[in-house]
């Protein structure tokens, strides 16, 4: 068996502190106001899922483009596909309180489309988000690709039909859990700002784990800085979408569509955090050169961007509920599960990022 170590072991621990400080407290709330409890893990389920979205997105996407980055990156792509079976059902202690989440579990006569928001619906399609993700982790996961290499090209229409697949179901997820929420309303395009926020969520994580474990040569500098790009590309889409849902319904100045806007009035202070972090931070700082190389810069950057998306997700969820979690809660139901994610993702990684750059170091030296 191999011995942990101090590092190591230390990081385990913490993390095993942290979902027990923000268990207990989630644990209190259930008690208290089991309502809130609804209300603050769906925001914590809602922001962790973009973890294993990337890992799966990304690795299906080089099979279909290749690129000398997957070599660097396979690991933490890896480790983040890993997660999807504990990402996928932590949804459960959300939905068990549909009632308290959605206002369409008791919808008024005139609402139109009780036909889909229905909650026998709503736990099949959750159901099918469930096999149909897993199904595709375990085919990104254990597909057969070498370690830097993508699929085979005669399998290559596999990932391009899962990639569909996986755009699709994220797509309807997306509406399932975050657009319904205010029932009267509809956007087009919300499937795409919802699936580039866990994308970005995601890749910062990846970027970040890279940059920690990845040796220090000049060939995985420039695998780094490749990630870094495609972080920044992606960072640009959403925020383009995120502006153009909002353009286009300025412009529209239809009652139907501006309650949307209206409700978050409150919540500026949140939507600022998301703009800042989640996109002028990664936007300034990665259209410099070096930055894309420095790994202080990326790292810096990357827990910045988690912060602005953890603030984009109270954003978009806290505004349409009834009543709002105490903040404590809803930063202990993130630490309760995020500190689950990290360490499954940890082990994922072989125990930790310390483990990974030795082993890594290791194979540049021996060849």
């Amino acid at each position: 068996m191999t011995r942990l170590r101090p590092a190591e072991r230390i990081s385990l621990v913490l993390l095993l502190v942290a979902f027990a400080i923000g268990a207990v407290f989630c644990i209190i709330a259930v008690f208290h106001d089991v309502t809130a409890f609804f209300r603050a893990w769906l925001i914590a389920y809602l922001f962790w899922l973009g973890l294993p979205l990337c890992g799966v997105t990304l690795v299906l996407v080089h099979d279909l483009t290749g690129g000398e980055w997957m070599e660097t990156a396979r690991p933490a792509l890896d480790a983040a596909i890993a997660t999807m079976p504990l990402a996928t059902l932590a949804g459960i202690p959300a939905f068990i309180g549909l009632g308290s989440l959605y206002g369409w579990t008791h919808a008024k006569p005139e609402l139109a489309n009780v036909f889909y928001l229905n909650p026998a619906g709503f736990y099949l399609r959750y159901a099918i988000y469930v096999v149909l993700w897993n199904a595709l982790a375990a085919f990104a996961l254990l597909g057969p690709r070498d370690a830097g290499e993508p699929i085979a090209p005669a399998l290559s229409w596999l990932s391009g039909v899962a990639l569909i697949l996986l755009a699709f179901s994220a797509s309807f997820a997306s509406i399932d859990w975050m657009l319904s929420l205010l029932p009267t309303f509809w956007s087009s395009i919300f499937p795409m700002t919802a699936g580039a926020g866990w994308f970005n969520t995601g890749m910062a994580i990846v970027v970040l784990t890279v940059v920690i474990a990845a040796p220090v040569t000049p060939k995985q500098r420039s695998h780094i800085a490749d990630l870094a790009q495609i972080l920044l590309a992606t960072t640009i889409f959403w925020f383009y979408v995120e502006f153009m849902q909002f353009l286009i319904i300025w412009e529209g100045d239809l009652k139907s569509e501006i309650d949307w806007y209206l409700r978050r009035s409150a919540w500026l202070p949140s939507l600022y955090i998301a703009i800042a972090l989640g996109f002028f931070v990664p936007f300034l700082v990665l259209l410099w050169h070096p930055a894309k190389r420095s790994r202080a810069v990326l790292a810096i950057v990357c827990l910045l961007m988690l912060v602005g998306h953890a603030a984009g997700k109270w954003w978009l969820v806290l505004p349409m509920l009834d009543a709002s979690p105490p903040l404590w809660l809803a930063v202990a139901a993130m630490v309760a599960l995020g500190s689950l994610m990290v360490l499954l993702f940890s082990v994922a990684l072989g125990l930790g990022p310390i483990r990974l750059r030795e082993m890594a170091m290791w194979k540049a030296r021996h060849g």
